[in-house]
C-alpha cells in the first residue's frame, strides 16, 4: 500500500519525467532449453517509480516501453524448437526515493514469477525477488538502468540455475507420466484386514463382526474395498507413479449367522470379494491407457479411482439384486461364471 500511496502522490506532483535510454544491450545471462512465451505484469504501464532530479524537484521514472515489451526488448531469443514455453510474471518492478537533505535514499525492487505454459495453463516453477537499497548525494546523476539491469540479470541467472539443478527431477518439468505397479503381498494378518489373494479364499473365521440381520434374504454381510498407495519420482524427464493396489475385506465389518459348512453361502461371499478385485483390475488397466497430464496426474488419477470406486458399488448392488442374495442359483451360477470369465480377461487368472 505505500508503494501505491507514493506513486499516487507522483502522478498528482511530479514536475517532470525521466525515461531509461535502455540502449545497453541484452541481458548477460545464458538461457537453457526453453523459450520465453509471454511476458506478463501486473503493473504493465511504463512507470516504474518516483525519484528526484539533481535540481531537487521530483520526477517519474519510466522505461521506454510498458514493462513486458520494455523486458522483452532485454530477453536473449529462447532456443529454437525450445523443450519449454515459459512465462516470466512482473509482480514487482520499482524504484522508490526519499529526499533528507542533500542526500537522497532509494529502494529498487524486483519480483519475478517463472512459469511453464501447459497447454492452456500455467504452472508456477519458481520465484527471484532481488532488489537493492541505495544513497547518493542529490547533485549526482543516478544509475537507475545500471541497477536495474543488474538486479534483473541476477533474477534470470538464478533462474538458469534453477532449470539445470531441477530439469531431471522436479515433476513440474517433466514431459511425461507413467504408472507402474507392484503387487502387494503382506507376510502375515494385518490388524482387521484381510487381502486379496487368489491362493487364499475367504473363511467363515474371517466374519468377525457382530451380526446386523435385519433382511431374512441373507445371513452374512462382507464389507469390501480397495484403495492405493503411491510414490513419485522423476527419472530423466518422465514422472514415475510407482503404485501399490490393495484389495481387501474388513473382519469387524463382515458378520454371518450362517453355519460353518454352509459353503454354498460363502461363495456367495466370496464372489463379492472377487468383483472388488476385477474393478480394481480395472482401475491399473484405466489408468495405463489414459494420458496422464503432467500438470495435474494426482487429481486425473483420483478422478479415475472414485469412479472406479463407483463403478464397484454398482456392480456390486446389481450382483444382490439379480441374484437375490444367492437365493436364485441359476442367477448365482451365472454371476460366477461371468466373473471368472472378466478376470481372466483381465488379468489371465
Amino acid at each position: 500500500m505505500r508503494l501505491f500511496f507514493f506513486l499516487w502522490l507522483c502522478a498528482t506532483g511530479c514536475f517532470g519525467q525521466q525515461v531509461l535510454d535502455w540502449r545497453s544491450g541484452r541481458l548477460a545471462v545464458a538461457t537453457g532449453n526453453y523459450e520465453w512465451a509471454e511476458i506478463v505484469a501486473e503493473r504493465p504501464s511504463t512507470q516504474i517509480g518516483s525519484i528526484y532530479l539533481p535540481s531537487g524537484r521530483p520526477a517519474s521514472l519510466h522505461l521506454p516501453a510498458p514493462v513486458p515489451e520494455a523486458l522483452r526488448v532485454l530477453l536473449p531469443p529462447g532456443k529454437k524448437d525450445a523443450a519449454y514455453a515459459l512465462r516470466v510474471r512482473v509482480r514487482e518492478l520499482w524504484f522508490q526515493e526519499r529526499l533528507a537533505g542533500k542526500m537522497v535514499h532509494g529502494t529498487l525492487r524486483v519480483r519475478l514469477t517463472f512459469e511453464r505454459k501447459m497447454e492452456d495453463s500455467y504452472l508456477e516453477l519458481t520465484e527471484c525477488t532481488a532488489g537493492a537499497e541505495f544513497s547518493r548525494s542529490l547533485s549526482l546523476e543516478a544509475s537507475y538502468e545500471i541497477q536495474l539491469r543488474t538486479t534483473l540479470e541476477r533474477c534470470f541467472r538464478e533462474f538458469t540455475n534453477w532449470m539445470k539443478t531441477h530439469e531431471t527431477t522436479d515433476d513440474r518439468l517433466a514431459h511425461r507420466v507413467r504408472v507402474r505397479f507392484s503387487d502387494y503381498v503382506p507376510k502375515r494378518a494385518v490388524g482387521d484386514s484381510v487381502f486379496y489373494s487368489r491362493n487364499r479364499p475367504i473363511r467363515w473365521s474371517d466374519f468377525t463382526g457382530p451380526a446386523r440381520r435385519r433382511n431374512p434374504l441373507y445371513g452374512a454381510a462382507i464389507y469390501t474395498s480397495f484403495g492405493y498407495e503411491a510414490n513419485t519420482r522423476v527419472e530423466n524427464g518422465t514422472v514415475w507413479v510407482d503404485m501399490t493396489v490393495k484389495v481387501f475385506m474388513l473382519k469387524n465389518s463382515s458378520w454371518t449367522v450362517e453355519t460353518p459348512d454352509n459353503l454354498y453361502a460363502l461363495a456367495h461371499e466370496q464372489l463379492h470379494f472377487d468383483i472388488t478385485y476385477l474393478v480394481a483390475e480395472r482401475f491399473k488397466k484405466a489408468l495405463l491407457a489414459e494420458d496422464l497430464p503432467v500438470e495435474d496426474y494426482d487429481s486425473r488419477i483420483q478422478y479415475i479411482f472414485l469412479d472406479c470406486f463407483r463403478e464397484m458399488n454398482r456392480y456390486q448392488e446389481q450382483y444382490d439384486a439379480e441374484t437375490r442374495h444367492s437365493i436364485i442359483k441359476p442367477e448365482q451360477a451365472r454371476w460366477a461364471q461371468k466373473v471368472a470369465d472378466e478376470l481372466r480377461e483381465i488379468s489371465g487368472l
